[in-house]
């Protein structure tokens, strides 16, 4: 099964409220801290691309959100119109993308915080730069050899550790992830194994 960054996203919010067509791992991953004795679980999700944050936690109380975004800005809370459902309320000033609906009751429960105007303090015009380096968390520095998470695994050694310490759905090592501590790459849960006699034979471990 190729597990997607929307999939993901998707399956990861309604998986914390018990829907029962998302894959187990996704599901033990949710609450795998709230067990005694588990250790905590990080899941770092960098979406490449555009992410237009005015649409995705909607600053509805702000007059000029719609003056500025006449064809484009989220209708709020109390409308619905021909542009699509309307934001979700937080706090009376934003609103959630109705498509996040299933987050929602995380940041009622103050499980979820919203950080608004973060970024790189680095002034380049480069998308691919800024990339690069929200990854490699050196801003104006390309030179940087690994990224922020490999350097943490580096800090942090474990005696115990498996190679399943660090894994990445994706195709290749992410730039947050290079670097000189080990990590695994995956993009086919179904079709991940472990080499071994059955794998000889012609059968999967």
């Amino acid at each position: 099964m190729s597990i997607s960054r929307r999939y993901f996203l998707k399956t990861t919010g309604l998986s914390l409220f018990g829907a029962g067509f998302v894959p187990s791992f996704l599901r033990r991953t949710a609450f795998a801290a709230e067990q005694p004795g588990r250790k905590k679980i990080l899941v770092a999700i960098f979406q490449r691309g555009a992410a237009d944050g005015l649409n995705i936690v909607v600053p509805y109380g702000e007059k000029n959100y719609y003056a500025l975004r006449p064809s484009i800005a989220i209708p709020e809370p109390s409308q619905r119109n021909d542009a699509g459902p309307s934001a979700l309320d937080l706090d009376g000033v934003f609103g959630l993308h109705p498509s996040l609906a299933s987050l929602k009751p995380l940041f009622d429960a103050r499980h979820l915080a919203v950080i608004h105007a973060a970024g790189s303090p680095d002034a380049t015009r480069s998308h691919f730069d800024a990339q690069d380096y929200m990854e490699s968390a050196t801003p104006g520095v390309k030179s940087t050899p690994d990224g922020w998470l490999n350097r943490f695994l580096q800090s942090a050694p474990h005696a115990d550790a498996t190679p399943f310490r660090a894994v990445a759905f994706a195709a290749s090592t992410p730039r947050t992830m290079m670097g000189t501590a080990s990590c695994l790459c995956t993009q086919d849960l179904e079709g991940f194994h472990l080499a071994g006699k059955a794998n000889l034979q012609g059968r999967g471990v």
